[in-house]
């Protein structure tokens, strides 16, 4: 009896850990890029994913779960991702509109850590539970829980509006063929 106990709490323990988190390996690939700095220094490899097959738009509005990874090429400080983050908002959106984020802005880039060549981070948005989560090679750094705040974010690689790349924003927004889709 005490045994089927045991099993029962760990199958818990462990379903409650999953249950909550968006793992890449459920998704399906949505499209993929790759970043430049001046056109030709390769920053990283960038692959979107998706929960279920979505339009360009479901995905910017946030209505579908994603993940966006990057496996990057070069070494970057934690500061040049708050400098490239803030270019490119400040590009797209009015102070304003920022401003309504601007608490979950500062705990996301807070959360960012220097790079090597070699690593991967991921950023993650559950469309149910409305939470944004930043990793680093599979380490959680933080969550963050706001509809808003994702489609913000998201938007610096993935919006109409003056994204990082535009290039890049078609690529990953493009239906990947070998999905059957």
């Amino acid at each position: 009896m005490r045994l089927k106990k045991i099993i029962f709490i760990l199958l818990f323990i462990l379903f409650s850990a999953t249950a909550h988190s968006e793992p890449v390996e459920s998704m399906t690939l949505h499209g993929a890029g790759e970043a430049y700095y001046l056109k030709f220094i390769k920053v990283y490899d960038a692959a979107l994913y998706t929960r279920h097959p979505a339009s360009a738009e479901q995905i910017q509005r946030g209505e579908v779960s994603k993940c966006l990874l990057l496996q990057y090429d070069v070494s970057l400080k934690q500061q040049d991702f708050v400098k490239a983050a803030n270019t490119v908002l400040g590009r797209q959106f009015a102070t304003e509109q920022l401003e309504m984020v601007r608490t979950e802005l500062r705990q996301l880039h807070d959360s960012y850590i220097d790079v090597q060549d070699g690593d991967q981070y991921s950023l993650c948005y559950d469309s149910q539970e409305k939470r944004t989560t930043l990793s680093h090679n599979n380490k959680e750094l933080v969550r963050i829980y706001s509809e808003k705040f994702a489609e913000i974010y998201f938007s610096i690689w993935l919006g109409e509006n003056s994204p990082l790349d535009d290039t890049l924003r078609d690529n990953l927004l493009a239906r990947n063929e070998g999905t059957g889709r």
